[in-house]
């Protein structure tokens, strides 16, 4: 059971013309290994998008 002080993050926002299913954003950042390993962060993502995430910024890579 979670506390319900935390109800907020589990509720749809509105972002421009897009609703995220909830409030967990990824923000843009750059690891640095964008580059070098391009599959193994597109796999980040997606674990993150299939895990619940709301929102999942890509970081820029080249």
């Amino acid at each position: 059971m979670r506390d319900k002080r935390y109800d907020l993050l589990f509720e749809p926002v509105q972002i421009g013309p897009v609703t995220a299913k909830n409030r967990f954003y990824q923000v843009p950042h750059c690891t640095g290994l964008g580059w070098l390993r391009p599959r193994m962060l597109a796999a980040l993502r997606g674990m993150k998008a299939e895990g619940g995430w709301g929102v999942v910024c890509t970081e820029w890579c080249s």
